[in-house]
């Protein structure tokens, strides 16, 4: 793993832990999200003001699935692998320009300050929740 990538990754789970410890971000670590982030912090801050982030849990087999409505869409994120589906992923952090997208950053934010919705729903629903980032046959996804 580059350096950039462990400092990025390092930066947002101290923030997080300040966050899940005092509720809030100090302006000091604000200032450096911003500098090491710079647009990414502060498009990952409105998503989190604007109550974007979503956490789907079903049951009974406590399946989790984490979305966040950014500019152009609704995307999957899987914080546990720092995956999201959105153009900015496929086309920065798997070229390894980028660690983190934006949706990534704000989802880690929302959920240490609790700032989210959480949808629970039974695991009939799973599909039908899913169905959106589903690719076809012909190599296309399905609408928004």
């Amino acid at each position: 793993m580059k350096e950039t990538s462990k400092r990025e990754i390092a930066a947002v789970e101290r923030a997080c832990s300040e966050i899940r410890s005092t509720g809030e971000l100090s302006e000091k670590t604000r200032m450096k999200l911003l500098k090491l982030f710079s647009k990414r912090f502060e498009n990952a801050m409105t998503l989190v003001e604007k109550n974007r982030v979503k956490k789907y849990m079903f049951r009974p087999s406590n399946r989790v699935i984490w979305t966040v409505l950014g500019r152009k869409g609704e995307y999957q994120v899987i914080p546990e692998t720092s995956f999201c589906n959105c153009d900015d992923y496929y086309f920065r952090v798997i070229d390894r320009k980028k660690t983190l997208c934006y949706h990534i950053i704000a989802q880690r934010f929302a959920e240490a300050f609790g700032r989210h919705t959480v949808k629970k729903l039974p695991d009939r629903a799973y599909s039908s929740v899913t169905e959106k980032w589903k690719v076809r046959e012909e190599g296309t996804q399905t609408s928004e």
